[in-house]
């Protein structure tokens, strides 16, 4: 079954309105447009200036697969294993869709379409010419497939889909180097559905590991090996949450499930005993500047009474000539 690729605006004005597609590109209702990359059928809505750094010029994905090998090698394992091992973590079933981040020369590609067997997947990269390298690898190859392919231009920290509008994400390598690791984990967790799970993975050596010779040696090797797995960056509703490592502990593993719902933590509980209040009243309820031996007093005051500490100061505050 062919399915209709969807893109929405990426403009902080539009509300992520839908995109018509035109003969040269992709353009909104409010008038802005997005271009193909020439001879092609993928959009920009963002990508690197030429040249800006080693994604971004002509022979990146060679210069990417020479670094991939060499960490295979030293690692001493192989690039099928462990795309493998982590795309497994996504729990896919045939017919989803599924959103890579950051898919570079698209490595994950065949693996993804491999485990998906029927289905979509959308792959973005703000580096062109990584992102081409995918499309002239793998685009015509993966035609064959079960799965279809859509390719993008863009920032994953201003992602042009809608809301909910994937079954999982994934992201192999680059978060670490993220302007805003945060909003790009936000962004993920914005397009994927409630219940949906998104896998995040990246260069950084395990503590155990950091304080070693060999991790000290890596870290020297590569800075980004002293990254620490960006755990505060996660969503506040974030569950099920795995922390891991492969590589020998020096690539870290996030994978967590999708959730919408606010945290069911009740802060109004009481507290039994000489200290009162509930989790919220002791957090807000903060009195500054209070004489030390006032505040003997008042405590002393309370246990005689027997009531709680918190309760006979709101007695204080509350009666009526206050």
């Amino acid at each position: 079954m062919i399915m209709t690729v969807s893109y929405c605006c990426t403009d902080l004005t539009c509300g992520k309105s839908p995109l018509r597609e035109e003969a040269a590109g992709l353009r909104c209702p409010n008038g802005h447009f997005f271009p193909f990359v020439t001879g092609t059928n993928v959009p920009v809505f963002a990508c690197e200036e030429e040249g800006s750094n080693e994604y971004a010029i002509e022979n990146a994905a060679e210069i990417h697969d020479n670094a991939l090998q060499w960490v295979f090698r030293t690692f001493q394992t192989d690039e099928a294993t462990l795309r493998k091992s982590l795309i497994a973590r996504l729990r896919l079933s045939k017919g989803q869709t599924v959103l890579v981040t950051g898919a570079g020369a698209g490595n994950d590609l065949p693996f993804l379409a491999e485990a998906l067997d029927t289905g979509i997947i959308y792959a973005q990269d703000i580096a062109i010419p990584m992102l081409m390298s995918a499309v002239e690898r793998h685009g015509a190859a993966l035609k064959n497939s079960g799965v279809q392919f859509f390719f993008s231009a863009s920032d994953a920290t201003n992602l042009p889909f809608q809301d909910g509008q994937f079954d999982a994400a994934y992201h192999f390598g680059g978060i670490n180097l993220f302007p805003d690791i945060e909003k790009g984990m936000a962004e993920m967790n914005r397009v994927v559905k409630p219940g949906g799970r998104i896998v995040i993975c990246d260069e950084g050596v395990a503590p155990w590991v950091k304080v070693t010779e060999v991790g000290k040696m890596l870290i020297n090797n590569n800075p980004l090996y002293a990254f620490d797995a960006p755990l505060a960056s996660l969503p506040a509703m974030a569950t099920d949450v795995t922390l891991s490592w492969e590589l020998s502990g020096c690539f870290y593993v996030i994978d967590f499930v999708v959730s919408k719902t606010p945290s069911t933590i009740d802060i109004d509980v009481p507290h039994i005993g000489r200290r009162g209040g509930t989790v919220r009243t002791r957090y807000f309820g903060v009195l500054e500047g209070i004489d030390p031996a006032i505040k003997a007093r008042i405590y002393a005051e309370a246990e005689k009474r027997g009531i709680s500490r918190v309760s006979f100061i709101e007695q204080l505050l509350l009666r009526d000539e206050f």
